[in-house]
C-alpha cells in the first residue's frame, strides 16, 4: 500500500476508536461511522483505476485526452473509453495491445 492509505487506514482507525468510545458514553455513532467509511475508501480504492494493457484494437476503445501520471507506477497513463459501455481503462504509455 503506498502512503496515502496507510494514512488513511490509521486515520479511519482512529476515528473508529474515538467513535466507539464516545458511543459508549452515550453520543451518537457518527464519528464510528466516518472511520468506517475512511476505511472502506482506503481499502477499495486500489481496485478503481489499475493500470492495464492497452484495449484491443477493434475500434470499440478510443484514447482521450485525459493523462495523469500514475503516482504507484509513476507512467504516463492515458484514459481510453468504450462509448457502447462507458467502461474506462488506464493505460500506461507505450503498454502493447493484447
Amino acid at each position: 500500500m503506498t502512503g496515502w492509505r496507510n494514512w488513511a487506514l490509521t486515520a479511519g482507525a482512529l476515528l473508529g476508536v474515538c467513535g466507539i468510545a464516545l458511543w459508549a458514553i452515550g453520543a451518537g455513532p457518527v464519528l464510528l461511522i466516518i472511520g468506517a467509511v475512511v476505511m472502506i475508501t482506503a481499502v477499495l480504492e486500489p481496485i478503481y483505476g489499475h493500470v492495464v494493457g492497452r484495449p484491443p484494437a477493434d475500434g470499440r476503445w478510443q484514447p482521450t485526452d485525459e493523462k495523469f501520471v500514475d503516482p504507484e507506477s509513476n507512467q504516463l497513463v492515458t484514459v481510453w473509453y468504450n462509448p457502447a459501455t462507458g467502461e474506462r481503462r488506464y493505460v500506461a504509455e507505450g503498454a502493447e495491445s493484447p
